[in-house]
């Protein structure tokens, strides 16, 4: 990951977890009410969010969302939020997946 996309990811994270935050408060967390905020936050990056899944094939569907921020050209912001949770981490790119962290190996 470059440095300076690394750094502006970084500055960028808590406006990201405040936002999300902001969102949980109001039970507003399945992508299409995320997707619109981050989006403002992210300018001019590009954002993903999908529904959150769990289970080894990640097939299940559960509460929340997961989110990927792309930064630059080689950083993310990635996470989710839930009713009860939120994350989110600066990392590069997954290879499968972009910036949204794929599911676990089972």
């Amino acid at each position: 990951m470059a440095r300076e996309d690394q750094q502006a990811a970084t500055a960028r994270t808590q406006e990201v977890k405040a936002a999300l935050r902001t969102q949980q408060q109001r039970g507003r967390i399945s992508p299409e009410h995320l997707l619109p905020v981050l989006e403002d936050i992210a300018l001019p990056w590009r954002v993903e969010v999908s529904n959150r899944t769990t289970g080894t094939a990640a097939t299940t569907p559960t509460d929340g969302s997961v989110f990927g921020i792309y930064v630059g050209e080689t950083a993310c912001i990635s996470g989710a939020v839930s009713s009860s949770r939120i994350w989110a981490n600066v990392n590069g790119h997954f290879p499968e997946t972009g910036c949204i962290e794929p599911p676990p190996a089972h």
